[in-house]
C-alpha cells in the first residue's frame, strides 16, 4: 500500500499531467492578429473594418501579399455574428487581445456607440486599455489603411499619433476603461478623432506619378458626446482649454503675443521683428471650485504652471524683471482666452457639462444637487466663472538676449 508521501505524489504527479494539457487551444498559425477595428452601419447592418498583421517566416521575410498589413470587412447584426461571419471569407479566426484601437464612423457614432462597445467588455479577448476613436466626416474603413510615418502599419502609425497627444494638448488619448469612467460619472465623454487631410506633394516620384497630394491623418480635436451620442466637436484650440480644464495638460506649449509696449521702439534690429512667443509647458495644475453666489453656481478656475521660453521671435530681452513678468501675464492672458472660448462652445453650442461640473456640485452642495439634479443641462448654460492663470517662466533659453535686437541697443523699459 501507498503511504501518505506515496499519495501526495501520486496527487501532484496526476495534477502535473491534467493541469499542463491543453484543452480547446488553437494554433497560432490558424490566427489573425487585429490591431485597429473600425466599426460602420449599413443600413442596420455592423460593418466591421479590421487591420490584419501579415506574419513573417522564420527569416523574417513577409509573405508574397508584400505588405505587413491587410485588411478584411464583414457584416453581422452585432459585432460578434460580424466577428464570426468574417470566417467564411477569410481564411483565419480573428484575435482581438491585441487590438490597439476602435473608430467608431460618424454616423454610428451620431446613432450612439454604447450597444457596440458592450462586446469589447463582455470578450475575454479585447482589452480596456483600446484606445476610441471617432471618424470625423467620415467612415471608419474610410480613414483606414493610410500610413504617412516611419510606423510599419497604419495602426501602429495612428497609436503613435495619439501618444503624442501631451505634446500640444490639441486632441486627447480615451480608452474604454476612462471611457466608462467618464459615461457613468459625466454623461458626456469626450474622443479623440481622426480624419484625412492632404499634404502637399513633396516627393519627386509622386509628381512623376501624376499625383498632386497625399493623404495624411490628422488627430486634433475631440468628439463631444451626450450619453453614448456624437453631438459635436471641440476644435484644436478648443481642446487646449478643456485639457486645462480637465487637469490634464501635459508637455504642450502655448503660443502668445506680448504687448509692443515691452520692446523699446528705438531698438536696432539686426533681423525682422516677429510677432509670437512661445512657452513649452513643463507642469501644470488646475483645482475647480464651486461656490453659491447671488443664488446662482459660481466656478472658480485655478491654473498654474511652469515652463521655459521655446521661441521668441519678437525681440524680448527677457533679463529684465519687469519684462518677464510682463510676459508671463501674457501667457496668463492667452490661457484664459482659451479656456473662455472652451467654456463658451460647451455653454452656447454643445449645452452640455463636458468638464465635470455637476460632480463639484454635487460633492459640495448635496442637498441643493438634488433639488436640480434633473435640470442641471440647462443650469449649466447660465453658470458663471472666473478664471485665474498664474505662468512661471523657469527659464529663458540658451540666450542672454534676443538674436534679432544689435547688441547694446535693446533698453527695457
Amino acid at each position: 500500500m501507498l503511504g501518505k508521501k506515496g499519495v501526495y505524489l501520486l496527487i501532484i504527479l496526476i495534477s502535473s499531467i491534467i493541469l499542463a494539457s491543453c484543452v480547446g487551444y488553437i494554433e497560432i498559425s490558424q490566427l489573425a492578429i487585429v490591431t485597429v477595428t473600425g466599426i460602420d452601419l449599413v443600413g442596420e447592418k455592423v460593418l466591421l473594418t479590421n487591420e490584419v498583421i501579415v506574419p513573417t517566416d522564420a527569416s523574417g521575410q513577409k509573405n508574397d501579399k508584400g505588405s505587413s498589413a491587410l485588411y478584411t470587412q464583414h457584416e453581422g447584426d452585432t459585432i460578434f455574428e460580424a466577428i464570426r461571419n468574417a470566417t467564411l471569407t477569410f481564411d483565419r479566426k480573428l484575435l482581438y487581445s491585441h487590438n490597439e484601437i476602435i473608430i467608431f464612423g460618424e454616423e454610428l457614432a451620431k446613432r450612439g456607440i454604447g450597444q457596440y462597445i458592450n462586446f469589447f467588455l463582455y470578450d475575454n479577448e479585447p482589452r480596456e486599455s483600446t484606445f476610441m476613436l471617432v471618424a470625423k466626416d467620415a467612415k471608419a474603413y474610410e480613414v483606414m489603411g493610410i500610413n504617412e510615418g516611419l510606423s510599419s502599419t497604419f495602426g501602429m502609425y495612428l497609436e503613435q499619433l495619439i501618444r503624442n497627444h501631451k505634446y500640444t494638448s490639441k486632441t486627447r488619448s480615451l480608452n474604454i476603461s476612462e471611457y466608462i469612467k467618464y459615461f457613468y460619472q459625466r454623461k458626456t465623454p469626450v474622443l479623440g478623432v481622426v480624419q484625412v487631410k492632404e499634404k502637399r506633394i513633396i516627393n519627386p516620384e509622386d509628381t512623376l506619378k501624376g499625383l498632386n497630394h497625399r493623404d495624411v491623418l490628422d488627430v486634433e480635436g475631440g468628439a463631444v458626446f451626450y450619453k453614448d451620442s456624437l453631438i459635436g466637436y471641440y476644435s484644436g484650440e478648443e481642446m487646449i482649454g478643456f485639457n486645462f480644464l480637465v487637469d490634464e495638460i501635459k508637455n504642450s506649449i502655448i503660443e502668445f503675443e506680448v504687448p509692443d509696449q515691452l520692446v523699446d521702439n528705438d531698438n536696432k534690429y539686426a533681423a525682422t521683428k516677429g510677432k509670437y512667443t512661445v512657452l513649452e509647458i513643463k507642469d501644470s495644475k488646475t483645482k475647480n471650485t464651486l461656490e453659491i453666489k447671488d443664488g446662482k453656481p459660481n466656478l472658480i478656475i485655478d491654473v498654474k504652471l511652469r515652463g521655459v521660453i521655446g521661441e521668441d521671435s519678437k525681440g524680448l530681452d527677457l533679463r529684465y524683471l519687469n519684462v518677464l513678468k510682463a510676459t508671463e501675464e501674457a501667457c496668463s492672458n492667452r490661457i484664459k482666452d482659451i479656456i473662455r472660448k472652451t467654456m463658451d462652445k460647451a455653454q452656447k453650442d454643445l449645452k452640455v457639462d463636458t468638464f465635470g461640473i455637476d460632480t463639484l456640485f454635487h460633492s459640495k452642495y448635496p442637498k441643493e444637487w438634488k433639488e436640480i439634479s434633473n435640470d442641471w443641462e440647462s443650469i449649466f448654460t447660465e453658470i458663471s466663472y472666473d478664471i485665474n492663470v498664474e505662468t512661471y517662466i523657469v527659464r529663458t533659453g540658451l540666450l542672454d538676449m534676443p538674436t534679432n535686437v544689435e547688441k547694446g541697443e535693446n533698453n527695457a523699459k
